[in-house]
């Protein structure tokens, strides 16, 4: 338990313990007998966040159930499990890399609106959370519309920059991750290398020790297009 809980609008909230966050402050808390997460932000994108997480909830997509929201503040319910990351750096699982596809297909589908979707925005393994075999999305604060390659560019980007790096397996899966996402939505992706490239020069600005490896990768996939010809 924390001994000097930050200040926020809620009512009978126990502290727990604060969980990583570069973006804000994030807190396992209980009220209740009942566990929650609450995120403290440091910008007015706390009302993206619970419109986002609001809207899919009601439509049956799997993330946590918006509880209340005032104040730069999110209370939401707690998810309890291992991010989709933490599992792979565990065991390399396709399957479970897969149905981060069917996730962000679902999430795509139900907002769908001619040639945009709305995305989920920071995309990566670290945003899924798998809890007794479901898959959960997390972090809607960026979320916005925008053209599908874009999340599917970037979870892409995550899979292949992590360990063991821009292997053969890990490009012959993002290709399956490809097909999967297609499949399950009906959308079909344009011009997604454009979007993996993008992500890997992001990438490459604030992990300098590999800044080089990532640019000329990010090189190769524009002018190769190893995912066109899957």
């Amino acid at each position: 338990m924390l001994e000097v809980p930050p200040p926020h609008p809620f009512e009978r909230l126990r502290f727990i313990k604060k969980f990583p966050s570069k973006k804000n402050s994030v807190y396992l808390v209980e009220r209740a007998g009942k566990q929650y997460v609450l995120k403290l932000y440091a910008t007015d994108r706390w009302q993206n966040e619970f419109r986002v997480l609001s809207a899919a909830y009601d439509l049956g997509i799997a993330v946590p159930a918006p509880i209340e929201a005032r104040d730069n503040a999110v209370l939401m319910e707690y998810i309890d499990g291992k991010t989709v990351n933490d599992h792979l750096n565990e065991k390399f699982d396709q399957d479970l890399v897969l149905s981060v596809a069917s996730w962000l297909a679902r999430f795509h589908l139900a907002f769908y609106s001619e040639d945009s979707v709305l995305l989920k925005s920071d995309a990566i393994f670290k945003n899924f959370i798998l809890s007794e075999r479901i898959i959960y999305g997390i972090d809607f604060e960026l979320s916005r519309p925008g053209r599908p390659e874009e999340d599917v560019g970037e979870a892409i980007s995550f899979l292949l920059d992590t360990e063991p790096m821009f292997t053969d397996e890990k490009y012959r899966l993002a290709c399956k991750f490809i097909k999967r996402y297609e499949n399950d939505s009906g959308i079909v992706l344009h011009d997604i290398e454009d979007s993996i490239a993008k992500s890997l020069i992001e990438a490459a600005s604030f992990r300098p020790a590999h800044s080089s490896l990532l640019l000329k990768k990010a090189k190769d996939i524009i002018t190769l297009k190893p995912f066109t010809r899957y």
